[in-house]
């Protein structure tokens, strides 16, 4: 069928896109990557009547991110301890490396939205039962403020408690979240801080 087969190239398309974008840090192209490539997905199955997917776009996103990577030279992998995070003055940092750009990036989160994107977690948290996706947090935080915040800032943010084990993912279906999870990661951010304010008075 011509319009199956059109679908299906352009969610190889976007698998090329959302791929690039991951390599680059570039997170809300991810986020919108991801959500376009799963109606894509649900609408081929549902052409296609087998009530089966014809492709996972995350998993082979994945694997082709994978084979690039074999096909570099040890002289471009990434560095050792990366991703890392750092507080400082004021504001949390997710310091990654960019295999297009061969270069560290750092992505900033203010204390005031790193804060929010924590509060949103805990609201969820406390009113339901997870797992809890990146875009089910994103939409409890903008409905709370009332503004869109940048996605990028969240997936730092999940990134963070994921590494500190203070939150866990379940497969696609996203993240279990603890009551608690402001306390925690509050404490997170002060042995962050005075971690940094130690090597400071050296």
């Amino acid at each position: 069928m011509k319009v199956l087969e059109i679908l299906k190239k352009t969610e190889e398309e976007l698998r090329e896109a959302i791929a690039e974008a991951a390599r680059a840090g570039n997170y809300r192209d991810v986020d919108v990557g991801r959500t376009v490539a799963v109606n894509i997905q649900e609408l081929c199955e549902r052409i296609s009547g087998n009530g089966q997917p014809i492709s996972n776009p995350v998993k082979e996103e994945v694997e082709t991110v994978g084979r690039k990577r074999r096909k570099k030279s040890y002289k471009h992998s990434k560095p050792s301890g990366l991703p890392r995070f750092e507080v400082k003055n004021g504001s949390l940092f997710k310091i990654g490396w960019s295999r297009r750009q061969q270069c560290e990036y750092s992505h900033k989160v203010p204390r005031t939205a790193f804060d929010a994107i924590v509060g949103a977690m805990a609201g969820l948290a406390k009113g339901g039962t997870g797992p809890f996706t990146a875009e089910t947090i994103i939409e409890k935080l903008n409905t709370a403020t009332g503004d869109m915040m940048p996605a990028y800032q969240v997936y730092v943010v999940v990134a963070l408690l994921r590494a500190f084990n203070l939150i866990s993912q379940v497969g696609r279906e996203g993240y279990n979240i603890p009551p608690d999870i402001s306390e925690r990661a509050n404490q997170v951010w002060r042995e962050m801080a005075d971690k940094r304010s130690n090597k400071s008075n050296y």
